[in-house]
């Protein structure tokens, strides 16, 4: 590598080190987090080898956003995780190792294991400065080594002659404690925090100049028995599922006499989870269904193809069971987070469901990839949407409707449900206790969050709109 290409590089590595711990590592980093991440796209934009991959840092900055538009802390670990993911996907098409377009799971392999790439690469700005500065490089090599030797020594005779002497030994704790002092632990973490990441990057920077060779990978065909096996299979699952097919019309939507002395409330309100898991599990089925027939022809393929339809169908039928049982739940006790998230999942997965069904006619795109672009739109909009502003109004809405049940919870919400919390204070129907609960959530918020504790990196737009509100 050059040597103009490599001061470029460490350039970048320095950039990215400083500027995460002055927009990433305060406290309470809000809107200096897309600032980071709009710095980040500017050094890419000026040493990446190639620029069409860098649409990808549109859905990095939307996660960049939600520290600074939203107070809920809920996605904040998910995020690094995701934009992680999301760095090594735009190295990848770089390199022209995301073999998406290929009907294969091999593009989420070579994911994965390029996001632990960078690590093997932390070292070489070491490496390059030891091999341009042989000398300096000795020289630190005898240094370390004297440290070494001396350090031990050291502590040993301060140890010694501390036990022998309790004038030395106060003075000596006071020594050290006027140094630990002088070090600021909480900097020091942040620099090794911020070399390490800005090292990690680095790593992806140097990976798009010096691409590896990935994984090859084979197409898989199913042998007759093979066939037989499935389809048997697919048989059998579908006949138990047209038997809670036939009840789920007979008592949850057409509203039969229940069985068993059980109410109708308590039929409704409880499985939906369950049905969920088995939705995944069916689509999951589908996609092993065709990818072992996709390459073959006769009737075994055919048989297969109707089954996998017909598991389309009964998957639709179950998500609407779930969907049906969770609004019936929430239409008693109101929206939670885990009861919004799963409404959003559900409409998500109908909608992958329906690409599924064009999937078994034509497989000839990659279900996965669709699956997982879907996946991150959804996420995008959780990141985007002011979740426990939603909540709160529902609940809110309940309370004046005479449905009090879950106004304690959202007293437990983050300073996004705020504005929905005050119309508490701002109507006469409102009893005594709820007014008291909703004074003690305000007066908890101004002593939790400080605007000027902050800084100008910890500016947050739900924050400020929540301590201005009088209580």
């Amino acid at each position: 590598m050059e040597k103009t290409l490599q001061n470029k590089l460490l350039l970048y590595a320095l950039i990215s080190a400083v500027s995460i711990i002055f927009l990433i590592m305060p406290d309470y980093a809000a809107v200096s987090v897309p600032l980071f991440f709009i710095l980040q796209f500017a050094c890419w934009f000026w040493l990446a080898p190639k620029k069409k991959p860098l649409w990808l840092f549109v859905p990095i900055f939307i996660l960049s956003l939600n520290p600074f538009i939203s107070a809920s802390p809920i996605w904040q670990v998910s995020n690094v995780f995701v934009i992680i993911a999301l760095y090594s996907v735009m190295v990848l098409v770089m390199i022209d190792q995301f073999p998406i377009k290929e009907d294969s799971f091999r593009f989420i392999y070579n994911v994965i294991v390029n996001v632990f790439r960078p690590i093997k690469h932390v070292l070489l700005p070491f490496k390059w400065w030891s091999r341009d500065d042989q000398k300096k490089t000795e020289l630190i090599k005898r240094v370390a080594k004297g440290i070494a030797v001396t350090v031990p020594c050291l502590f040993i005779l301060i140890v010694m002659l501390s036990s022998a002497d309790l004038v030395f030994l106060e003075g000596t704790k006071n020594f050290f404690n006027n140094i630990w002092h002088l070090l600021d632990s909480e900097m020091v973490y942040k620099l090794i925090y911020g070399i390490a990441i800005g090292l990690y990057l680095f790593g992806f920077m140097y990976i798009a100049y010096n691409p590896e060779d990935g994984a090859q990978t084979h197409e898989t065909k199913a042998s007759t028995k093979d066939l037989a096996i499935l389809n048997a299979l697919l048989i059998s699952v579908l006949v138990v599922y047209t038997l809670f097919v036939f009840i789920q019309f007979r008592y949850l939507f057409a509203g039969a006499q229940l069985p068993y002395g059980l109410s109708y409330a308590e039929y409704a309100r409880r499985g939906f989870f369950e049905l969920l898991f088995l939705s995944g599990f069916n689509i999951m089925l589908i996609l092993v269904a065709v990818r072992l027939t996709r390459l073959r022809d006769g009737l075994g393929p055919k048989i297969a193809e109707y089954l996998c339809h017909y598991l389309c169908v009964v998957t639709i039928i179950l998500l609407t069971s779930s969907f049906y049982r969770l609004w019936l739940y929430s239409a008693d006790f109101g929206l939670t987070r885990l009861r919004l998230l799963v409404f959003g999942f559900l409409i998500f997965e109908a909608v992958g469901l329906l690409i599924t069904f064009l999937y078994i006619q034509k497989p000839k795109f990659n279900i996965v990839a669709v699956y997982l672009s879907l996946g991150l739109v959804y996420y995008l909009l959780l990141n985007l949407v002011p979740i426990d502003a939603v909540i709160a109004k529902n609940q809110v809405d309940r309370y004046f409707a005479d449905h009090k049940q879950g106004i304690s919870y959202i007293m437990t919400l983050s300073p996004d449900a705020a504005p929905q919390i005050a119309r508490l204070l701002e109507s006469e129907k409102v009893d005594d206790q709820t007014q008291q609960m909703a004074r003690k959530y305000f007066s908890d918020l101004n002593a939790r969050y400080s605007v000027e504790e902050r800084g100008w990196q910890g500016y947050n737009l739900s924050i400020a709109r929540s301590v201005k509100i009088r209580y």
